[in-house]
């Protein structure tokens, strides 16, 4: 049986969890508004690129625990910048072939 206190700390648990889903979900739509507002331009390429970037920080974690544990302390700043740097060249090269070509055809940004 679980006692009181033990229930408080899943609900503390819960509770930071929810908060930090809460913040991912209200950061996606926040990239939404700001595309939206700025170009013009319904682009629902956000999440994919949020998910490339949790993925290039995945990839770095596994490749420094694989080939350099010693490092796994520091990793996480190396991983963040990566992840940037590769977020944002993927969106840039993304604008370029296609979303610049849209700017003045709303309707077809739905596709």
């Amino acid at each position: 049986m679980e006692s009181f206190s033990d229930l408080g700390a899943i609900l503390l648990m819960q509770g930071f969890n929810g908060l930090s889903v809460f913040s991912v979900l209200l950061l996606m739509a926040l990239g939404l508004a700001i595309i939206f507002g700025q170009m013009g331009v319904i682009n629902m390429a956000h999440g994919e690129f949020l998910a490339v970037g949790a993925y290039c920080t995945y990839l770095c974690s596994e490749l420094v625990q694989q080939y350099a544990p010693g490092l796994m302390p520091a990793y996480f700043f190396v991983a963040i910048l990566l992840a940037f740097a590769v977020t944002f060249s993927l969106g840039w090269l993304v604008e370029w072939l296609m979303i610049r070509h849209l700017y003045r055809r709303p309707l077809d940004t739905l596709l």
